[in-house]
């Protein structure tokens, strides 16, 4: 018996050190944090090294467009940001991901939709850039924040056809918000490496950080803090938000990812009915997938907006 109350007694100190690691990670991780600016960084070593002179230049040229600036207020009175660059009544929001910005996941895409005479609209996301609040939340309150920025483009600048296109957490963000309903005028979103369920992701991440299985330690304490901490309910996956809209959706998935959990497309999609198109870059990495292949890339984005634009 003593043996018993002993092994019980580990189980449950390292138990209650998991829930720990999970929520002092997740704080920690939905903290404000400044983007690197990825051309005065050094990139050697990063998964940004084998693309660095594309980048650099991408990058510069995206700045060097006529962006203005617009602020518009959340659902809960977050002053969010947006750079916009204005064109025809066919417009774009860019959502870029986690502790990134517009311009490091979206150079060389956006200057690819300016040239098609598109209206682009490059937000911050809320505890990023010049967006407010203190802290993200991994689509939870994000996912709000979408709608309204689809909103003012719709009302504010008067665009008859939307996108959505998001890159990592973004894409993801814009999945849960495909769940909350989007406005009629919004064609179609595109999903560039998404991951399917943040708490998954979080366990992912806490195994490399600690050496402990996901299962049974790590991810029935990482649920709880998610529960605590945002306004989403644990266990609630983008395939299941997705699943609720009718809303025409293009997955892009790096072959090489090594950030989002393996698979997570594929569930995306498989939730939807696999009726959904998606395209691998069997070479990429993370969010890099166009640096892999511009030309692919357009090209899918290209088919995409023409199979979804309607009359």
């Amino acid at each position: 018996m003593t043996r018993i109350l002993i092994a019980l007694g580990i189980l449950a100190a390292l138990a209650a050190l998991c829930c720990l690691e999970s929520f002092a990670l997740l704080l920690a991780a939905e903290r404000r944090k400044r983007p690197r600016d990825l051309t005065s960084e050094s990139l050697e070593g990063t998964r940004f090294e084998k693309y660095a002179a594309n980048i650099i230049s991408d990058v510069e040229a995206m700045r060097a467009l006529p962006w203005e600036d617009v602020f518009i207020a959340s659902f809960d009175n977050t002053r969010l940001h947006a750079r916009l660059l204005r064109g025809s009544a066919e417009a774009v929001v860019l959502v870029h991901g986690y502790h990134s910005s517009p311009e490091n996941d979206f150079a060389g895409i956006a200057q690819w939709y300016a040239s098609r005479g598109m209206t682009v609209l490059a937000v911050d996301q809320r505890a990023h850039g010049l967006s407010g609040g203190r802290r993200l939340t991994f689509g939870g309150r994000e996912r709000r924040d979408v709608l309204a920025w689809a909103q003012y483009a719709e009302h504010g600048l008067g665009a008859e056809r939307i996108w959505l296109h998001g890159v990592s957490m973004g894409a993801s963000t814009l999945l849960y918000a495909m769940g909350e309903g989007l406005p009629e005028r919004v064609r179609g979103v595109v999903a560039d490496c998404p991951f399917d369920e943040p708490v998954t992701l979080l366990a992912m991440h806490l195994k490399k950080r600690a050496g402990l299985p996901a299962f049974p330690l790590i991810k029935p304490c990482a649920g709880p803090a998610w529960r605590l901490l945002n306004d989403m309910p644990a266990g609630y996956t983008c395939h299941e938000a997705a699943a609720k809209s009718e809303t025409p959706l293009l997955l892009l998935e790096a072959g090489e990812d090594g950030t989002v959990p393996p698979g997570s497309a594929a569930a995306i999609r498989a939730g939807r009915n696999n009726r959904d198109a998606q395209v691998t870059f069997p070479h990429a990495h993370h969010a890099l997938c166009w640096q892999e292949d511009s030309e692919k890339y357009a090209e899918a984005i290209e088919h995409f907006l023409n199979r979804t634009r309607g009359g």
